[in-house]
């Protein structure tokens, strides 16, 4: 089946490239590959329940011959097939391609082999994949199948990801602005959540909620800041302190937004299970897959008591700010040492 490109197996997947017995995500996006291998699983596991039973996610570069014998020959408990995703396939070790290479000739029924792994690879797997199954390419279109430079309009995309995933419109000042910052879809995305969570109840996302929030080279942000607290990352938190109040933040401001963050630390930290299905039902509001992520690691670090501990502590930082004329970077220094150290 000739390769298909991510953009158009997102819009419309194709029923045909599904029902195959092996499909391939494979480039140099790993914004796309993640995406597209998440509406993959969406589609070909079919019974509500089924991926406790029949998916299995392994590393391919870890893989033995016989433990990868082992998952593709176990038969679906639940799901119509067993799902195996091998991550990263163009790191396998040589004998487990050989294996691979065996399943797509023998087109088992009940199984869905998915692999995901860089643009390119030493050997013919991919080559063989796409001759004998499918292949989704997740790059971004380029000037000219030889070059390097990518042909994409990332402020349009940015426009289109604020309303399909945020229900904001994303002024053409803060998508310029956006642009600007990289060129990898993941990095943009991410600094796409910060403004749209700042932009919070409004409909709209400004130049101003990007420039309040959004990392250039050099600059730090608010919501770094707050990730580096919660993580108990003593230098890194004094640091950004320093060039936040430097930068003109304000005290006032930084306490509730950090605040905010532990509520919702507290939140994780109370969690029989931290996987990032359980923490996004759990969080009031609306959640970005980045932000679980960040929850899930910070909470390691913490337990409900210094979470509570950390609370007292805010709260104490704000009584001091609005009753006394003590500086503010005193206040947030003495708070903020007490709070990493309860961690």
């Amino acid at each position: 089946m000739p390769a298909m490109r991510a953009d158009a197996f997102l819009a419309d997947p194709s029923d045909k490239l599904l029902s195959l017995h092996a499909i391939l995500v494979a480039g140099d996006e790993p914004y796309l590959i993640d995406k597209v291998l998440a509406a993959v699983l969406a589609r070909v596991v079919t019974v509500p329940g089924a991926e406790s039973f029949d998916v299995d996610k392994r590393d391919a570069a870890e893989l033995d011959p016989a433990g990868y014998e082992s998952l593709v020959a176990s038969m679906p408990l639940l799901n119509d097939r067993r799902v195996v995703v091998l991550r990263g396939v163009d790191a396998a070790p040589a004998e487990v391609r050989d294996r691979i290479k065996q399943t797509l000739d023998e087109k088992p029924g009940g199984l869905c082999l998915i692999g995901t792994g860089g643009a390119t690879m030493r050997g013919t797997l991919y080559q063989e994949w796409e001759k004998k199954a499918a292949r989704i390419v997740c790059e971004l279109p380029r000037r000219s199948p030889r070059s390097k430079q990518v042909d994409f309009d990332f402020a349009r995309w940015l426009t289109g990801r604020a309303k399909a995933d945020f229900g904001k419109a994303l002024d053409r000042g803060a998508a310029d602005a956006l642009a600007e910052l990289g060129a990898e879809l993941g990095v943009l995305h991410h600094e796409l959540e910060k403004a749209a969570l700042h932009a919070g109840r409004a409909e709209r996302i400004t130049l101003a909620d990007v420039e309040a929030v959004c990392a250039g080279a050099a600059t730090a942000t608010v919501w770094e800041w707050c990730d580096a607290v919660g993580a108990r990352q003593t230098d890194r938190a004094l640091g950004l302190l320093k060039t936040l109040l430097d930068c003109g933040e304000t005290a006032y401001r930084l306490v509730p937004l950090l605040a905010t963050h532990f509520c919702r630390l507290g939140v994780v930290v109370s969690l029989p299970r931290r996987d990032a299905r359980s923490i996004t039902e759990a969080l009031p509001g609306r959640s970005w897959p980045a932000m679980v992520a960040g929850l899930a690691q910070q909470a390691q670090r913490h337990t409900p008591a210094s979470v509570a501990r950390a609370m007292d502590l805010l709260a104490e930082a704000d009584a001091m700010l609005k009753s006394t004329g003590h500086d503010e970077a005193f206040v947030m220094h003495k708070h903020l040492i007490e709070i990493l150290d309860a961690a």
